[in-house]
């Protein structure tokens, strides 16, 4: 009785410790799949809330530069596709709820130009959460290009009304297939959305046949109360013992008891480690978001103080140069001996050199910054090019060179682009061939054509017969700084930004730009730009040539300038107009003339000056007086200083180093009738 007592007694405290310890391991995996199960769900939510954050940051810029970013959305939109792997396309629906534009388009064509509202699914969504301005996402949907995706749609405002939804096709499974790899097969996942209908899973296959699982919502649209549903499953790698085997190992139940307690104690303490590995990924994924905001920091700090030095360095660099060259441009206008003239020529090359690498530098920042934006005015590319070509072919008969046009297929026709921009990529390529030939020269063949939309499609290579660029240094021609090698580029002049800038610039256009060379033999640039055509072709570009009927000598004139330098440049250009004018060496003083004197018609001032600056200058006298012309004088040409002078009463601004022709234009343009 005692031996089958002790069995009984030991199958029942076998038995019983099993069923004991089984239930702690359900216990303890179902606490193990709840943390798991809500840290998955918070990733997703972060996955989902960062992926449609970006697109929500290209409808900011959109309504930032009311609507202009849309002109050249696509660059954006294929960034986004190319480093988030959740977009597949990006989509312009405008509020007539038609999609406008797509990116990419291939693949995407049946669905260019399709009017939602006949889509049911889309149609209420659309119009509701435009209405309030909300973003919205849709069912996972089959689209009509083929394949399925969820649309969001970010609604965008601009000019005080709704102009359409920056929507996207988007898949996060990728993103949570990379993050779900973490879990080591432990987990089965399966995510469904507000339809119930199942769009994401993993390890589905894998499932333990056991009850234990864990459900979560996932809030995904606040004004629908719509939200996606995880399911969370533990895997075969979490099997128990089997309870069949258990009658097949009773005899031995009891010569293994310690092992089996063991075993127990192995299974419960893998859990608990999975459970520590799990906390430890959340804990580095908080740690790795502090250290990604306080870089994110440093880089805005960095960039401000880049573009506050920038700044400095351009006042600094441009007030003194303002009056080397204002003193040359007088010189030049006196009697001198021809030995004196070529030093005034020297002096001058120089110090233009010295401006147009300054110059440079500061585009390159503008277009870092997002600041450099394509202005739109009429006129005729051919004929720009022509006059380029006309004004260029005496620096290069300087240098004993030939400077040729060959124009094919043009139409003379006028559009609407960039003009200035137009003119600086061609001039950045030509003075880029005078400066690296030595003989022969430079030839620039032009055609055109119009293309189906109506825009004018320009082709332009330009050909030198210079020292030519090694293969081996061909593809990082166009970098910022970077000219063909150290010794060539301190025999050569420059500040290896041109060719950065020209090809951005080309790019911004909806061009693109190539470059073929042979060493010693000479270097083809070839690029395109598109430009739309004007449709009234009898409306000519106007001629900025204005002649003035006004008697400039009657004008009342004020300085405000710390320099006296710049003072008598400035003196002296106004003094061959038959302008004479007082003067002011700070902006309180300046506003002190003004109330003893308020019969002044212009005033030049200067922005940065001790006591009082140009900008409280400027807003006192205005306070004073509405009608006097302002115009702003300094060596910032940053966009911010300009904007600032601008809103505190100045009607134009004229940066440093400026010439005696400009004043002219400027006069002609305020005082002419």
């Amino acid at each position: 009785m005692l031996p089958l007592l002790t069995f009984v007694l030991s199958i029942t405290i076998v038995i019983t410790v099993y069923y004991s310890g089984l239930n702690t391991l359900n216990n303890s995996l179902e606490n193990n799949i709840e943390q798991v199960g809500q840290l998955t769900s918070k990733e997703f939510a972060n996955i989902l809330n960062s992926d449609i954050g970006k697109l929500e940051n290209l409808k900011n810029r959109i309504e930032f530069t009311n609507g202009m970013f849309l002109n050249y959305w696509e660059k954006d939109a294929e960034l986004l596709i190319e480093q988030t792997q959740s977009f597949k396309f990006l989509e312009w629906i405008d509020s007539t709820m038609v999609i406008k534009k797509i990116s990419p388009l291939a693949g995407n064509e049946n669905a260019l130009n399709l009017d939602i509202s006949t889509v049911k699914y889309r149609r209420e969504e659309w119009i509701k959460h435009s209405k309030i301005n909300q973003t919205n996402i849709t069912p996972w949907s089959e689209l009509t290009q083929g394949g399925h995706a969820f649309l969001v749609d970010v609604p965008v405002y601009f000019n005080n009304h709704f102009q359409g939804t920056i929507s996207a096709g988007m898949d996060f499974k990728t993103n949570f297939a990379k993050f779900s790899s973490s879990l080591n097969d432990f987990y089965a996942i399966e995510l469904y959305d507000h339809t119930n209908t199942l769009f994401f899973k993993l390890n589905t296959n894998k499932k333990l046949n056991n009850p234990i699982n864990y459900n979560i919502k996932i809030l995904v649209d606040s004004l629908d109360n719509q939200a996606w549903t995880l399911k969370l499953f533990p895997t075969n790698k979490f099997k128990l013992t089997n309870r069949r085997e258990l009658t097949s190992i009773t005899l031995i139940i009891g010569l293994l008891f310690s092992l089996l307690i063991s075993l127990l104690v192995y299974f419960y303490l893998r859990i608990r480690n999975e459970r520590r590995l799990a906390i430890q990924s959340n804990n580095k994924l908080l740690v790795a978001n502090k250290k990604l905001f306080k870089e994110r920091k440093k880089a805005e700090k960095a960039s401000s103080a880049k573009t506050e030095f920038l700044s400095n360095m351009s006042h600094e660099i441009r007030t003194p140069l303002h009056a080397i060259l204002g003193f040359i441009e007088l010189l030049k206008d006196s009697k001198l001996n021809k030995a004196d003239k070529e030093y005034l020529d020297l002096m001058e090359k120089s110090s233009s050199n010295l401006l147009n690498i300054v110059n440079d530098i500061l585009d390159i920042d503008k277009i870092e910054s997002g600041k450099i934006e394509l202005s739109e005015v009429k006129f005729n590319p051919v004929q720009k090019i022509k006059e380029l070509i006309e004004v260029n072919q005496f620096i290069f008969l300087r240098k004993d060179l030939y400077l040729k046009a060959k124009y094919k297929k043009t139409n003379n026709l006028t559009v609407l682009g960039d003009e200035s921009k137009f003119i600086q990529i061609v001039n950045n390529i030509v003075k880029n061939g005078l400066k690296f030939t030595d003989n022969g020269g430079v030839t620039l063949v032009y055609s055109e054509k119009i293309t189906k939309s109506n825009k004018l499609h320009i082709k332009i290579a330009i050909k030198d017969t210079g020292i030519g660029i090694p293969p081996n240094q061909l593809e990082s021609i166009f970098e910022r700084f970077k000219q063909i090698e150290n010794s060539v580029k301190k025999q050569y002049e420059g500040s290896g930004l041109g060719l950065a800038i020209s090809k951005i610039l080309v790019n911004m256009m909806g061009g693109d730009i190539r470059v073929k060379s042979i060493p010693n033999i000479g270097t083809t640039f070839k690029f395109d730009v598109f430009f739309p055509i004007i449709d009234n072709q009898d409306e000519k570009p106007q001629d900025q040539k204005l002649k003035t009927t006004a008697n400039l000598a009657d004008l009342n004139v004020l300085i405000v300038d710390d320099n006296n330098l710049n003072i008598i440049v400035l003196k002296k250009f106004l003094e061959s107009f038959g302008v004479t004018a007082d003067t002011a060496n700070n902006g309180l003083i300046g506003v002190e003339t003004f109330k003893q004197n308020q019969n002044y018609d212009l005033i030049f001032m200067d922005i940065h000056m001790p006591i009082m600056d140009g900008w409280e200058a400027s807003k006192e006298i205005r306070k004073l007086d509405e009608d006097v012309i302002i115009f702003g004088l300094s060596a910032n040409v940053t966009t911010e200083a300009i904007d600032m002078a601008l809103e505190n009463g100045m009607n134009n601004y004229l940066s440093k180093p400026f010439k005696k022709e400009h004043i002219a234009k400027l006069l002609q343009f305020h005082f002419s009738h």
